[in-house]
């Protein structure tokens, strides 16, 4: 991690990408490539939010939504519809929260349990990373790189919207 000892907060630090850890408010954290089956179901859950904007649910109303109004021959209305769900992808690089939500299933400390989720270690994890004042977009590609497809949508998102 760029290290400045004593800039009081003033500038934010950086994960290398060539390491495959860092200190975090007196923590040492691992950056796993190996995790249990129940911190890849949260995974899959986070994915959904991270890819689209939204949660599970929100994204089914949508498609449904969608899906109905096709079948009333009310086909510009379903496009917006189903535009709005793919435009959520652009927004990816600001949603910090869910990014580093994302990152505590595969960031550990050297003492925590890899075969659990808990959402008070998570919570904690969040609070080291803030307080030892790492930018967020340090998260950024380890998550956008672990979610399958999901680098390949935003570029092709972003290049077609960038276009119009």
């Amino acid at each position: 991690m760029a290290a400045n000892e004593d800039n009081k907060g003033r500038k934010l630090k950086s994960i290398s990408l060539d390491e495959l850890e860092f200190e975090a408010n007196g923590t040492k954290y691992v950056i796993e490539r190996e995790i249990s089956a129940e911190r890849f179901a949260k995974m899959k859950e986070f994915e959904i939010e991270l890819g689209f904007g939204q949660d599970y649910k929100s994204m089914d109303e949508g498609l449904e939504a969608a899906y109905n109004l096709l079948n009333e021959a009310k086909f510009a209305d379903a496009a917006v519809l189903i535009h709005n769900v793919r435009e959520g992808i652009i927004g990816l690089e600001n949603r910090e929260h869910i990014i580093l939500q994302y990152c505590t299933c595969f960031i550990n400390t050297l003492e925590e349990d890899r075969r659990k989720f808990d959402e008070t270690v998570m919570a904690q994890k969040i609070k080291d990373w803030n307080e030892e004042g790492i930018n967020y977009l340090s998260f950024f590609p380890l998550a956008i790189n672990m979610v399958r497809g999901l680098k390949e949508s935003y570029v092709k998102f972003t290049q077609d919207t960038s276009n119009e």
